[in-house]
This record gives C-alpha cells, sequence and structure tokens, in this order.
C-alpha cells in the first residue's frame, strides 16, 4: 500500500516506563523440532520480514553472538528465483530500510534478483486539482526499492543459515501456548502443538496484526476496523519514465496507488469499501482493469469550489514567489491483468499500549497497525528490530538479564515515540480524504497545491520527509 513516512514529526507520547550465557549451538534449518535443548537465551514468535530481520540482527551481533536464538515460524520458506512470476505481496523498502538491508549482508542478493527503484511520489485529489510530489533533495538519491516480500524473507533465512551460528529456524511449526513471569526469578515458557516445551530468558512476538502472543501474553491492546479492504493486483502497465514513479490518488472512498514493479509492470492497491472489494475481486480481468483505468481518471468527484479558489490562489502566489507551471500529470495506461494476483485485505488499526512486559516484547504488526494510507508499513517494523537490537546490546555489555524491564523499557519508549506520531498521522489523514465537505476539501488541497512549485520551501519539506511507499502484509 502506498505509504508516505511522516517520521519527522516531533510529538513525543507520554510513555509508562515500565543473562545467562549458553554454549553456541550449530545452526539448523528444518522444519521440524528437533531441539535437543528445551533452553533459548531468545524465542522469536513469527518468522516474516520482520522476525527473520529481527533474528539475523541478534545472530550477527558481536555482543550477541554467544546467545541461543531459536525462530519458530508456522510457515514455509520458499524464495522466489529470477524466473517466477511476481507475486502480489510486495513492499516499498525506505531508504533507512535499506541501510539495515545492506547492514544483514542481503541488499546485493536482492538487487541480483529483482528490485525495481522508484525515483519520486506522485499524489493526486480527486476532489480537487490539487497534487504533491514526493522526491529526494538529490535526484541521484530514490524514496524507495519495490521489492517482493518473499525475497527479502528467503534472503534473510539464508543469510542466518550461512552467517549465525547460533541462530535455529523452524518452520511449519504451532505455538499453542506462551507465558510469561511477572519477575525475573522465573523463565518465561513456550508450549509447541507436538508437546514440546521450551524455556527462555525473552520472548519476541513477530507474529502479525493478529498476534497469538500478544494475546496470550494480555498485553493492553485497542484497535478498530475502518470498513475498508485494500484490493491488490500485478498489471501490465504502458507507463512514461521507465515507470519509476509511484502514484497515487486520493478518492472519496479511498486511495487508489500504482506501485512500480518493472517497466512494464506494475502493482495496484485499491483502498475501498468491504462491499466494493468483493465486487472488484469477481469482475473479470477486462472489467476490472477498465474500472481501474476510469477510477484513475475521472472527474466527476471534482469540486468547483475548491478549483475556483486554488486558481485565484495560484494567480496571487505568482506574484509573490517564483512558482513554476505544473506539467500535465498522466496516470501509467493499465493494459491488463495478471491472472491470480488479486487479494483483498481488510483495513485497521491497531496499538498495544506498552510493548513489553517482563521476558517479552512485541514487534512489528504485532505492536502495531498502521492504516497503509500514509503510514510506513512494515518499515516501520525494521524500525523496532533496530532499536530492540540495541537496547538488547546494552543489556549484554552491562551484564544485565534480557528479559528484564530495565532494557525493555527503553525500547518501548524509543518505539513508541517513533510510531505513535505516525499512526496517529495516517489515521487522521485517512478520515481527512475520506470526506466530501467543500471546506475540508479546500484546506487539505492548499498547500499541496502550490507547496511543490515553490523551490525553496519545497526542498525544505522534502529534506525534512522520509517518503516510503508500501504496502505489505503479514
Amino acid at each position: 500500500m502506498l505509504v508516505f513516512s511522516l517520521t519527522e514529526l516531533c510529538l513525543s507520547p507520554k510513555v509508562s516506563m515500565l543473562s545467562r550465557i549458553h554454549p553456541l549451538t550449530r545452526c539448523s534449518y528444518s522444519s521440524a523440532v528437533t531441539a535437543t535443548s528445551s533452553f533459548y537465551d531468545i524465542i522469536i514468535i513469527g518468522g516474516g520480514m520482520v522476525g527473520n530481520a529481527m533474528a539475523c540482527s541478534l545472530g550477527l551481533s558481536e555482543y550477541l553472538k554467544s546467545k541461543k536464538i531459536l525462530v519458530l515460524d508456522s510457515a514455509e520458506i520458499k524464495a522466489p528465483t529470477k524466473n517466477s512470476p511476481y507475486g502480489y505481496r510486495v513492499t516499498a523498502v525506505a531508504p533507512h530500510s535499506v541501510l539495515l538491508f545492506q547492514k544483514l549482508g542481503i541488499w546485493n542478493d536482492l538487487v541480483d534478483l529483482r528490485v525495481k527503484r522508484v525515483d519520486r511520489l506522485q499524489v493526486l485529489d480527486s476532489c480537487s486539482h490539487s497534487s504533491i510530489r514526493f522526491a529526494q533533495p538529490d535526484p541521484c538519491n530514490e524514496v524507495a526499492h519495490m521489492i517482493e516480500n518473499n525475497a527479502i524473507i528467503g534472503f534473510l533465512a539464508n543469510r542466518i543459515k550461512t552467517s549465525c551460528p547460533n541462530v535455529t529456524i523452524r518452520t511449519k511449526v504451532k505455538v499453542v501456548d506462551c507465558r510469561t513471569p511477572s519477575g525475573l526469578d522465573e523463565f518465561a515458557t513456550v508450549a509447541l502443538d507436538n508437546g514440546t516445551k521450551l524455556q527462555t530468558s525473552l520472548i519476541i512476538g513477530a507474529d502479525g496484526a493478529r498476534s497469538m502472543v500478544r494475546d496470550m501474553l494480555d498485553f493492553k491492546y485497542t484497535s478498530w476496523g475502518y470498513g475498508q479492504s485494500a484490493v491488490v493486483a500485478n498489471l501490465r502497465v504502458q507507463a512514461m519514465e521507465n515507470n519509476c514513479v509511484a502514484w497515487e490518488r486520493f478518492t472519496p472512498s479511498g486511495p487508489v496507488a500504482l506501485l512500480p514493479l518493472t517497466e512494464n509492470m506494475s502493482s495496484v492497491t485499491w483502498t475501498t469499501s468491504a462491499e466494493h472489494a468483493e465486487k472488484l475481486l469477481s469482475l473479470p480481468p477486462e472489467e476490472f482493469v477498465n474500472e481501474l483505468n476510469d477510477f484513475l481518471t475521472t472527474d466527476i468527484h471534482q469540486n468547483s469550489i475548491t478549483n475556483q479558489f486554488l486558481s485565484l490562489t495560484g494567480q496571487v502566489l505568482k506574484g509573490v514567489f517564483p512558482v513554476s507551471e505544473k506539467p500535465k500529470l498522466t496516470f501509467p495506461t493499465v493494459i491488463s491483468l495478471y491472472e491470480g494476483t488479486r487479494a483483498r485485505f481488510p483495513l485497521a488499526f491497531g496499538h498495544t499500549y506498552s510493548y513489553v512486559v517482563p521476558r517479552a516484547a512485541l514487534i512489528g504488526d504485532a505492536a502495531h497497525r498502521i492504516h497503509p494510507l500514509a503510514g510506513q508499513g512494515v518499515n516501520l517494523g525494521w524500525s523496532d528490530v533496530k532499536i530492540l537490537l540495541s537496547c538488547l546490546e546494552q543489556c549484554v555489555i552491562d551484564g544485565g538479564d534480557l528479559g528484564s524491564l530495565t532494557y525493555l523499557s527503553d525500547y518501548d519508549t524509543q518505539g513508541q515515540r517513533r510510531n505513535v506520531p505516525v499512526q496517529v498521522a495516517c489515521d487522521w489523514l485517512n478520515r481527512l480524504y475520506l470526506t466530501s465537505n467543500t471546506p475540508l476539501i479546500l484546506i487539505r488541497s492548499l498547500g499541496p497545491y502550490r507547496l511543490p512549485d515553490i523551490n525553496n520551501l519545497s526542498n525544505a519539506l522534502n529534506m525534512a520527509t522520509t517518503l516510503t511507499v508500501s504496502h505489505s502484509w503479514q
């Protein structure tokens, strides 16, 4: 889903401030539980893009290389090849996440497989002539890279297998229970469906928005649905500029986004009502393509009062600032649908009041679920990984207990200060752009209508804003 990151927001929500060393084990990578020891220093429940990034980061850390780490994943890892068809689960990896992948040693592998560079994002409002262009101040820098989820997971798992001898990955296993003590005098426990019982100093829940770990450990969690669904699909398109531009159009039913995958292929994320989403899934491919092309270009929702005011404002600004005329913006033309790539996902907001309890921490969607309209999606999860890693490394340096709130609360505070403002902004933007109220359309249109054309202010905005375009479903 299309996302532009607001990480530079300075809001700081009030967050409550709430080791054993074991011999190295040889790395194993299996789909059956065969552990000879029931104890692991850290157990990560949930693989995926965030859980495997956490495991890889821990395994490569000089401070944690003596710790036994276990990853439990219910799914099987299948990395794509160059000849594999593109899947519909794709993510736009932000520049700061690229740095993480470079540090973990998987970036070159991803590039060698297939990665699509996104040079800029063009955002339009279907209710007015307002638009805004996001790009890096240096045109040599990208705003994102489009990458398949399975490729990220596959290369992370392979890196763990080859370079992290203290990390064990077990796939196709099911966790049926996990418990944490009230203090540090006991270990946390994890039970599997085959009867295996494990003990650990720290459970890390990375099992997604419907987190079983979060529920079993009674984390306080608030959530609400948006009454919207996102329909995703892969499309054959005819685009200009080598298809290196991501497009988003806000409509009264939700945004529709086109994200480039190759020079002639894009991924669409079409946010709409749950009922309309069901209809879109049932349409024949030709009808789906026709309806999407119409949705991207129709002027049926244009607000004449807003457009008249914007035109007048533009004339006034010309006498004050050096303003250049905007070029005519044209969406790529959708030619056809790649069969078997359509899917539908419900959208919701979710927030865990605290990401930690003694001997447990949540990361990624297990801790925070964000509307993909204007958030960071999985990129926030990768930020969690970096923050939690730093806190655990400090714990080892100090000789502390990995499950102690002395260190876990630092992760909670830093993570919430980063994530909560973005979640709130995403929720607010979704509500703002769903309205057809003329005064609100005017308010949301005024800034984008002329700001990108004012060079100094535009450069300042671009430097202050890290842009991410992403849709990912764990």
